[in-house]
């Protein structure tokens, strides 16, 4: 398992904060297959939303063991 980065302690404390933490885990897992189609949909918006950092959430939607260890570190916390 891949330890927690920095990033992934901020997401988890948001997603804690707005009550929605087992969501986004079953989420993750359950729409594995889309995680690429949501990647390219972020990469296609970031110039229009202007935020950067949303590229940082679509690499990450893209790589299949980062998400499926981050729904691990989501559901142990």
């Amino acid at each position: 398992m891949q330890t927690p980065s920095i990033m992934w302690t901020k997401w988890a404390n948001i997603l804690d904060r707005y009550h929605v933490t087992n969501l986004a885990a079953w989420l993750l897992e359950a729409g594995e297959p889309l995680n690429i189609v949501g990647a390219q949909i972020l990469y296609f918006g970031q110039p229009l939303l202007g935020d950067d950092r949303l590229h940082d959430l679509a690499y990450f939607l893209e790589d299949k063991e980062k998400t499926r260890a981050f729904a691990d570190y989501l559901r142990k916390d």
